[in-house]
């Protein structure tokens, strides 16, 4: 990530990655391996920071849904999202 652009769009997607890195299991041994690999958690960071940005990118552009998603928890959200 370079230091161009929104600086508040930085700090949101690294807080989305911490959150991220805790609970979902494909995305922590991603973030594991780049840092096992490089030796350095910022740049395991910044490297995970990159693969959610081209994800939402994807998301977006092809109206996919998140593939880490859970079923059973989506449905349990939808009806919340609904009352709203």
């Amino acid at each position: 990530m370079s230091k161009e652009g929104a600086q508040t769009a930085r700090w949101a997607l690294s807080v989305a990655v911490d959150a991220i890195i805790l609970r979902n299991k494909p995305i922590n041994e991603y973030y594991n391996s780049i840092k096992k690999r490089k030796g350095s958690g910022r740049f395991a960071h910044v490297s995970t920071m990159r693969k959610l940005t081209r994800m939402i990118y994807k998301m977006l552009t092809e109206k996919e849904e998140w593939k880490y998603q859970s079923p059973v928890l989506t449905e349990k959200k939808l009806p919340k999202l609904e009352e709203e």
